[in-house]
C-alpha cells in the first residue's frame, strides 16, 4: 500500500493528495471485502479480472471497474472508471498486495492461498508490458502472489511435533463413570494423523516417480518425446497432491529434462499431438474451461484453442512442465477441495 502514490503516476495525469487518499481507502476496503469471499470459483474469477486489468491494454472488465468505482466514490464522488481506467488496476493491484502482505498459515488452502495461486498463474503467463510504470505494478503483484504460493506450499508440508497425551482423568460418581480420554488424546492423534497424511502423499509421489512410467499414456517415460513427457509428468504428478505443489515436486516432474527446447503454445500442442485427447480426458474440465486465463495450458489441451497474448510467447519445456503441475494441482483442489492432513 506504501507504493500507491507511485503507481498512480501510471495514468500520466496530475495526482493530488486527495486522489491518493481515496484510492488507498478503496484498496483497503476491497482487500477486506475480497478476503471474506468463500466461493472458490468467485475468488478465481476475481483474480482473473484483476490480472486482466494489470496486463494487456489495462482496460478492466465492467464488473471490476464498477466495483472499484463504487469503492473510490466513497471518498471521491466524481470518479468514473471509464475516464481513468488505469486507476482500477492500481486499486485492484494494491488490494491484492495488501491481502498477501501477511504471513501464510500452514493449512495450505485458505482464501488468500486461492487468490495468490490464481494471480500467479494468470500473471506469469502474460507477456511483460512495454510501459515501465505499468509493468512495475504488474510485477509487484506477480511477485507477491508467487512468494505467497511458494511459501504456503512448503509450510503446508511441514511435519509438526507430536505432543504427549494430556493426563487422563476418571471420575466415579455412584454408578456413573466418566473420563476425558478423547480430549486427552485429541492433540496427539491430530498431529499423528497430519504427519501420516503427509508421509502418504510423499510416498505416493516418490513411488510414481520411481516407476518411470506414464500411467496416462501407458508408456515408459523414455519412449515419450520430451515436450509431451514433461507436461504429462506435471499433470500426473498433480493427481497425487493434497495441497499446492512445492519446489521438490517441480524438481521431480523435471527429473528427465534433457534438451529443454523453447516452444510457444501452438507449437506445444503440435508436439503433444494425438496424446492431447488422453491428457485432456484426465483433467478437471469445468474450472479449466471457465477460467482460461488462469489455466491457459490446460484450457488449450481441453479445447485446442490458443487465444490470448501469452500464447505466442516462447517458453522452455521446463516452464510448461511446471505450469502443467501448478494448473492441474490447482484445478484438482478447486474441484475436490484440500485433502485431509
Amino acid at each position: 500500500m506504501d507504493k500507491i502514490a507511485v503507481h498512480m503516476r501510471i495514468s500520466g495525469v496530475a495526482v493530488s493528495d486527495s486522489d491518493v487518499d481515496s484510492r488507498r481507502a478503496a484498496a483497503t476496503s476491497l482487500a477486506t471485502s475480497w478476503g471474506k469471499e468463500k466461493q472458490v470459483s468467485t475468488i478465481v474469477s476475481k483474480a482473473a479480472d484483476v490480472a486482466e486489468a494489470l496486463g494487456g491494454d489495462g482496460t478492466p472488465s465492467p464488473t471490476l471497474g464498477g466495483e472499484i468505482q463504487k469503492a473510490i466514490q466513497k471518498k471521491a464522488p466524481s470518479f468514473l472508471y471509464e475516464e481513468r481506467p488505469l486507476d482500477v488496476s492500481v486499486c485492484a493491484g494494491m488490494a491484492m498486495v495488501s491481502m498477501l502482505g501477511a504471513s501464510p498459515g500452514a493449512g495450505g488452502w485458505s482464501i488468500p492461498d486461492v487468490y495468490a495461486t490464481a494471480l500467479w498463474s494468470a500473471l506469469a503467463y502474460q507477456p511483460a508490458l512495454a510501459a515501465d510504470r505499468r509493468e512495475n505494478l504488474r510485477r509487484e503483484v506477480l511477485d507477491a502472489a508467487a512468494r505467497w504460493s511458494a511459501t504456503v506450499a512448503e509450510k503446508a508440508r511441514e511435519r509438526i511435533n507430536v505432543p504427549d497425551p494430556s493426563d487422563v482423568e476418571i471420575t466415579i460418581d455412584g454408578n456413573n463413570v466418566t473420563n476425558n480420554f478423547k480430549k486427552a488424546m485429541a492433540d496427539t492423534v491430530e498431529a499423528l494423523s497430519r504427519n501420516a497424511a503427509l508421509d502418504r502423499e510423499e510416498l505416493d509421489f516418490l513411488w510414481w516417480a520411481q516407476l518411470g512410467r506414464s500411467r496416462l499414456l501407458k508408456k515408459q517415460l523414455s519412449a515419450i518425446t520430451e515436450p509431451t513427457r514433461i507436461v504429462t509428468a506435471g499433470i500426473e504428478g498433480a493427481r497425487m497432491l493434497r495441497r499446492l505443489p512445492c519446489e521438490v515436486h517441480r524438481e521431480i516432474v523435471l527429473r528427465t529434462l534433457d534438451q529443454d527446447p523453447e516452444l510457444d503454445l501452438p507449437e506445444m500442442l503440435v508436439a503433444i499431438g494425438e496424446d492431447r485427447a488422453v491428457l485432456s480426458g484426465a483433467l478437471i474440465k469445468n474450472y479449466v474451461v471457465a477460467h482460461p486465463t488462469v489455466f491457459p495450458l490446460l484450457h488449450a489441451l481441453v479445447t485446442g484453442e490458443v487465444d490470448g497474448s501469452g500464447a505466442s510467447t516462447k517458453r522452455r519445456v521446463s516452464e510448461w512442465g511446471e505450469r502443467a503441475l501448478l494448473e492441474a494441482g490447482f484445478a484438482r483442489l478447486m474441484s475436490q477441495g484440500a485433502g485431509k492432513l
